[in-house]
């Protein structure tokens, strides 16, 4: 950027104490705090009209008179791209986390949810994860459960690791011995295909073969259309949604009202993080940078997880723009590890 040259050595210094100092104590900083907090060996005089220059150039500002200086979001960016120190988890939290990814969860679905789940407890602020979006899903098996005399639970499970099911009301009655024998039936003709991949014929002679209605057939295979659709559609997850109200700068109401129900627009959020990874595997949005109003006080971190090149998802930790820059960077990236870890465990080489 073209401020990035705008500040020397000094200044730079003194921005990264005052965005310190605020970042631990939400609390504007005056020039004696960091006098005293910090070996500068600069006078508070100097280090005023330091943090006049600082104001005028737009990096930090004043909310009130006789306060100490705030943050700008010039100031937030400039920390995050040149000042910001990358702190590294604590032994017992690398130790906690792998603790619970290694609990060799088989399902994709399940593992982004646990990951976003340790997210939001590792850094206290709101977590999202986005599951990779496939465009083919390959069905592995189809399994059909009877939940009463009419009632049928068809769960699909495709290559990619998701699981998902219908239930599905038919309009005779069948035993648990006819649902397992089409079951079988149904395996044998999807399995290793996708929906695309079953024609007509082959669903009538699956019909004649078992000599059951062309009804309880389409239900059937509409239900295995549903669930294979779902499975390639992203999935949204967000965990800590509230925390957003222990930090002071919501404390009024209606502004932390605003951001809950921002929260709650899953679409909203996972279009806002797919903008945020389009153009780079990693970033940091601050404030009046994201485009939605209710954003503006607030901070995206996002990463995409999964090979390069292959199908990819996403993770994200949305706070205040007072946020830990640090600890939470160094927590996706962490996570992002594991995450690409445990996918090739799974998958092998064919995500």
């Amino acid at each position: 950027m073209v401020w990035e040259h705008e500040l020397n050595e000094r200044k730079k210094i003194i921005l990264k104490s005052i965005i310190d100092d605020y970042i631990q104590t939400a609390q504007p900083v005056g020039s004696r705090t960091i006098a005293r907090k910090h070996e500068l060996n600069l006078g508070s005089a100097t280090i005023r009209n330091e943090m006049a220059d600082l104001e005028e150039l737009g990096y930090i500002t004043q909310p009130h008179t006789s306060a100490g200086r705030i943050p700008s979001d010039k100031g937030y960016r400039f920390y995050v791209d040149h000042l910001m120190q990358i702190h590294g988890l604590a032994n017992e939290e690398i130790l906690n986390i792998s603790k619970v990814m290694d609990d060799r969860i088989e399902e994709l679905n399940q593992l982004v949810k646990r990951a976003c789940s340790i997210i939001s407890a590792v850094t206290g602020y709101t977590s999202v994860v986005l599951t990779p979006q496939f465009s083919k899903a390959v069905i592995r098996s189809v399994q059909l459960v009877g939940v009463d005399d009419k009632r049928v639970l068809v769960v699909v499970v495709a290559d990619v690791g998701m699981v998902n099911n219908k239930l599905v009301k038919l309009e005779e009655c069948f035993d648990e011995a006819f649902l397992t024998r089409l079951s079988n039936s149904i395996n044998q003709l999807m399995s290793g295909k996708t929906v695309n991949q079953i024609t007509m014929p082959m669903l009538l002679e699956l019909q004649n073969g078992l000599n059951v209605s062309s009804g309880v057939v389409f239900h059937i295979m509409e239900a295995v259309a549903e669930c294979v659709k779902k499975i390639e559609s992203t999935d949204v997850y967000l965990d800590g949604v509230t925390n957003i109200l222990n930090h002071p700068e919501f404390n009024d109401l209606l502004k932390a009202r605003e951001v809950l129900e921002l929260l709650k627009e899953e679409e909203v959020i996972a279009a806002m993080v797919k903008s945020a990874v389009k153009k780079h595997q990693f970033d940091v949005r601050i404030g009046s940078e994201n485009e939605i109003d209710q954003m503006k006080e607030l901070s995206m971190v996002t990463a995409q997880y999964g090979r390069e090149g292959r199908d990819i998802g996403t993770i994200g930790v949305i706070g205040p723009t007072r946020m830990t820059y640090g600890k939470v960077v160094s927590s996706v990236q962490y996570i992002k590890q594991l995450l690409n870890k445990e996918i090739v465990r799974i998958f092998g080489d064919d995500l």
